[in-house]
């Protein structure tokens, strides 16, 4: 990948996380705690010449912030990996096989204004959120003669990286400060609005496991 494309992804990553630092040095007293994570989601693909749409292993961890009674800002970041092949001026996922690859770590971003409810005291609850979204995608790894240039620059162009989240979750405390989550996301690719393709491909969906420690 040229400079300039590392630059693309990189800036954008780099004001997120500066965002999300400022928030997080200005809501420290409000910190609650941090959650592990290990979702599983579908990734569509309407592309009939690649990869089935692939299932993805995603590993993570999240901060929990209280902005008032039962509302909550969940910043998280997850990570996972995926291998793409460049045609016809498209990045497609690439079965395992495929010799032309690059392998692409991806890098989810999200910060999710959230409400709680609670079913029992203390024990049980739901979380429910929606917010933006990031999907930044870095092409490590170059199988054969993958063009990993074009692979970055193509989820760079027409902002490809860009999602609306929405986020079920519930929660069980198994202690004061130790607790478990189910949790639901769906990701949408608001880049289909300018982007034209069937409104799934690109769209994340799935569930998950959290293990919550709270201060």
């Amino acid at each position: 990948m040229s400079g300039s494309a590392r630059r693309k992804i990189l800036l954008p990553a780099i004001l997120v996380l500066l965002v999300a630092s400022a928030s997080f040095a200005q809501e420290t007293r409000r910190f609650r705690g941090v959650e592990f994570f290990r979702d599983t989601l579908w990734l569509g693909n309407s592309d009939g010449d690649s990869a089935p749409s692939p299932i993805l292993g995603v590993w993570g961890a999240g901060a929990s912030f209280s902005l008032g009674r039962d509302f909550f800002l969940l910043p998280e970041m997850g990570f996972y990996g995926l291998d793409y092949f460049y045609r016809d001026g498209k990045a497609l996922p690439a079965e395992i096989e495929y010799a032309d690859a690059a392998g692409t770590l991806v890098v989810l971003v999200d910060s999710l204004a959230a409400r709680s409810f609670s079913i029992t005291p203390d024990t049980l609850s739901v979380t429910l959120g929606t917010g933006p979204a990031f999907s930044f995608k870095i092409p490590i790894i170059r199988h054969g003669d993958s063009p990993a240039g074009e692979v970055g620059s193509y989820f760079i162009q027409k902002m490809r990286f860009l999602h609306w989240e929405i986020k079920a979750a519930l929660e069980w405390n198994l202690t004061r400060s130790l607790g478990l989550s189910i949790r639901l996301r769906t990701l949408l690719p608001v880049y289909r609005i300018w982007d034209p393709a069937p409104f799934y491909d690109g769209l994340m969906a799935g569930a998950g496991l959290g293990l919550r420690l709270r201060i």
